[in-house]
């Protein structure tokens, strides 16, 4: 009885927060088009910097190598990373706006940013998964939780079982 009153409450518990994922990954999938906003406002401000002396965005990341002074040298370098961070953020956006519904944690998981990542967890906030995704993953942490409390009770309490003995009673006992 004891074993199944914990298994009701693991059931709970993995239904109460697998059922957050969706939210989670919403909240994730909005930091992420925030971050791609800005590091594209960022590119654009110097594709236009670098237009405007008649430049292309290589050539003014060559000025920036090119240059004696050290601090042109890390910027040019803190600009390809932009650069890179913004390719890489663009790509696994539109691959969780493409995502078929409820495997879009699969896709965090999958291109996961920690900074962006981090930002989402810092402000999230637990909601109520109105959704058909959001009752799968539900009923999919509920059987996840009862599963894993059952496996959990059945081996702590394997040592405090009571062995029942087997008694053979001949035909002959019987009658």
């Amino acid at each position: 009885m004891l074993k199944r009153i914990v298994c009701l409450i693991g059931a709970a518990l993995g239904g109460m927060t697998l059922s957050q994922a969706p939210e989670y990954s919403q909240q994730y999938t909005q930091r992420l088009a925030g971050a791609v906003d800005e590091l594209s406002a960022i590119i654009e401000q110097f594709d236009a910097d670098a237009a405007q002396f008649g430049l292309t965005r290589q050539e003014g990341l060559e000025r920036y190598q090119a240059s004696a002074d050290g601090f042109l040298t890390e910027r040019g370098i803190s600009m390809e990373t932009v650069f890179a961070r913004h390719a890489r953020l663009t790509a696994q956006l539109d691959d969780l706006r493409q995502a078929p519904a409820g495997t879009q944690l699969f896709e965090i998981a999958r291109y996961f940013d920690t900074e962006v990542g981090a930002a989402a967890l810092e402000d999230f906030e637990p909601a109520v998964p109105l959704t058909v995704v959001g009752l799968a993953y539900v009923i999919a942490g509920l059987v996840a939780g009862f599963i894993v409390f059952w496996v959990l009770a059945s081996v702590l309490g394997a040592p405090f079982r009571k062995r029942r003995s087997r008694v053979k009673i001949s035909r002959a006992e019987r009658m």
